[in-house]
């Protein structure tokens, strides 16, 4: 028989385990190992790479030459069985076999112009991989530094909620015994449901956020991230001259444009060697059906270039340069352009967080407890507790929100140059 000790034991190991077994999992990522797992892992990544390897399979494709045609004739009916039968030995039991080969032969350097196209086509596919990397990598690290100060955030609320809920209690034990009016404790519990209001805004963009990183990072959606991010951040000898020269190597979008206007010039060499008709070279044979028993020829054939010229595809060709030409010269006024604002938004963010960086965000926390302890002790009225408890409040999310901000321009300016240039973990 089981004792009571041992079902007691017993119970508290089943317990533990199912605890254990329904726990969520956590996991801390910084932006380097996050980088690390989506690399390996992103599903839309992993796919974008076939693309590549299809382009490299066109490439092998255009270098490869023209298959030869062959052309075999059997007859039928042996051409000299007839009703007075010749009974010559040389002219019985022959019907007539006919076998052609032809080779076409690509002049004006059709097959180069090919492989070339081939080839620019295959930098497009990859500058459409690498810009679907710094899309997909700027919602990563963006997502992961609006979690982390949304955690700071919601960390702060749900420490006053559980205050602000000790004190509302407290209150309304004391109106019913009519120490404290109807009034206070009314304004007291508006104020608990506004921060209530604040924390589940907070949870519900964090759940979408710990969604979106899930997806990103192809990890198991019990999974919680806690990221973990400096806030250090390395601008020393950047300045916007090296961002705008970085982004004219590195920008996806520039580097699009620039294959584009390639690509229309490898077409148009193409369409002006079209015009120039390709020859075939053909070897026949042609076995008792010419003036010798056995006929061996060689011919050489060739489309002669009177109606058609390939006129209308090379004025289309010479088109598509010049609108792909003006489209470059857009797409570099726009990147400059967009990086011209977002810099001067990271100098400015960055300005006005330097002069609340010492021990501000610390103050403003202390700050907090102090008027809430003030109001507890009757120190302070309830106008003066609830406005200068919005004000702290506000004043610390206001400033999680320039950092959040921040590190956003960071990762704009790295979307925008095409690669991380610029660091805060």
């Amino acid at each position: 028989m089981i004792s009571t000790k041992m079902k007691i034991v017993v119970f508290v190991v089943l317990i533990f385990g199912f605890l254990s077994g329904n726990a969520k999992d956590s996991l801390s990522l910084t932006i380097k190992r996050a980088d690390s797992i989506f690399i390996k892992n992103n599903l839309m990544l992993l796919a974008a790479q076939f693309n590549i390897q299809a382009s490299k399979a066109l490439k092998i494709q255009a270098k490869l030459y023209p298959n030869p045609n062959i052309y075999v004739e059997q007859s039928l009916i042996n051409k000299y069985t007839r009703a007075n039968y010749d009974k010559d030995s040389t002219k019985t039991g022959n019907t007539e076999t006919i076998v052609q080969i032809q080779q076409l032969i690509l002049l004006a350097g059709k097959r180069n112009k090919q492989i070339r196209i081939a080839d620019i086509n295959a930098k497009l596919t990859e500058t459409e991989f690498e810009n679907i990397l710094r899309t997909l990598r700027l919602q990563l690290h963006t997502d992961l530094a609006e979690l982390f100060y949304n955690l700071s955030a919601l960390k702060l609320l749900k420490e006053e909620q559980e205050s602000i809920a000790i004190l509302s209690s407290s209150l309304e034990s004391n109106t019913l015994n009519g120490f404290i009016s109807t009034n206070e404790i009314v304004r007291i519990k508006s104020l608990l449901l506004e921060v209530s209001k604040d924390v589940n805004e907070y949870r519900n963009r964090n759940f979408y956020l710990q969604a979106e990183l899930n997806t990103l990072l192809n990890i198991s959606a019990e999974t919680s991230i806690k990221p973990l991010l400096s806030e250090a951040i390395e601008l020393r000898n950047m300045n916007l001259v090296t961002v705008i020269d970085s982004a004219k190597v590195y920008n996806p979008d520039l580097k699009t444009s620039n294959y584009l206007v390639e690509l229309a010039q490898a077409q148009y060499n193409l369409s002006k060697a079209m015009a120039v008709p390709d020859p075939y070279v053909q070897l026949m044979y042609d076995k008792s059906g010419n003036y010798i028993r056995n006929y061996y020829g060689l011919g050489l054939g060739i489309s002669l270039p009177v109606f058609n010229r390939n006129q209308g595809n090379i004025k289309v060709s010479k088109f598509s340069i010049d609108q792909n030409e003006t489209k470059l010269k857009q797409q570099q006024l726009t990147v400059s352009a967009q990086i011209i604002s977002t810099f001067s938004a990271l100098d400015n963010n960055k300005d006005l967080l330097d002069k609340y960086r010492t021990n501000y965000e610390q103050q403003l926390l202390d700050l907090m407890d102090k008027v809430l302890e003030s109001y507890k002790k009757r120190l302070i009225s309830l106008v003066d507790f609830t406005n200068y408890y919005e004000s702290y409040k506000q004043s610390y999310l206001s400033l999680l929100n320039i950092k959040t901000e921040l590190l956003n321009n960071v990762e704009q300016i790295n979307f925008l140059v095409g690669k991380p240039i610029i660091s805060f973990n």
